[in-house]
């Protein structure tokens, strides 16, 4: 039987898999958008964390994206070779962000505000999975300042986001950082994933990459 273990500290939860998965999981508690959108009027919301998220490669005639017209639907980083789908996540059974059911999708976290609005927008993805597959932001901590990437929605248009500052912090501190808002970037896209050490005994990243961006006007 496969088994998962939850690991708390101050605040953040990360939920780690014997088969070595690895995903980050933010306890939102005192971090949820002032003014969240309710998963009861969304369709298609990733409300579980898998402890072992799928690994399958996804291509259009594999996957078949849910996004609304207005919602985001792909992520493309040309800078760094990546790009792929984006599922909607919400608040999983733990009462934590969830986290993508496949490790080559994003998450954009639907208690945050669409990507472009103005405000706060948050998107996670795997920085690898269970077999040592990369994940969608596998190669996420090699982005630069000054790189641009684009999300595109469910009616086929598009925004772009350059790169503004991109952070290895201690996994203890992701709260207070990823929920920040600054207050110079008027609508503020921030990426995150896992980083630093990976600890084979407790099969946990020790830090996470957190990349704020901004929108191209």
């Amino acid at each position: 039987m496969h088994r998962k273990r939850l690991l708390f500290i101050s605040g953040l939860v990360m939920i780690a898999s014997a088969a070595g998965v690895v995903i980050a999981i933010i306890s939102l508690r005192h971090h949820t958008h002032p003014n969240p959108v309710s998963t009861n009027i969304m369709k298609n919301v990733v409300t579980k964390t898998l402890a072992k998220p799928s690994t399958t490669p996804l291509s259009t005639s594999s996957y078949a994206s849910t996004a609304a017209a207005n919602e985001p639907s792909y992520i493309s980083l040309p800078t760094i070779g990546t790009a792929g789908y984006i599922q909607k996540v919400g608040i999983d059974q733990y009462g934590q962000m969830a986290a993508p059911t496949n490790v080559h999708l994003a998450g954009w976290y639907v208690n945050s505000l669409l990507p472009g609005q103005a405000g706060l927008s948050v998107i996670d993805g795997h920085v690898d999975g269970y077999a040592h597959n990369q994940g969608i932001f596998g190669r996420l901590n090699n982005l630069n300042i000054g790189d641009i990437f684009t999300i595109t929605f469910g009616n086929q248009t598009h925004k772009s986001f350059s790169v503004k500052n991109i952070r290895l912090v201690d996994a203890i501190d992701v709260p207070s950082i990823l929920f920040a808002h600054n207050p110079t970037i008027t609508s503020q896209l921030t990426l995150i994933t896992c980083g630093g050490t990976y600890d084979k005994i407790s099969h946990t990243y020790d830090k996470r990459t957190i990349v704020t961006s901004s929108l191209m006007l």
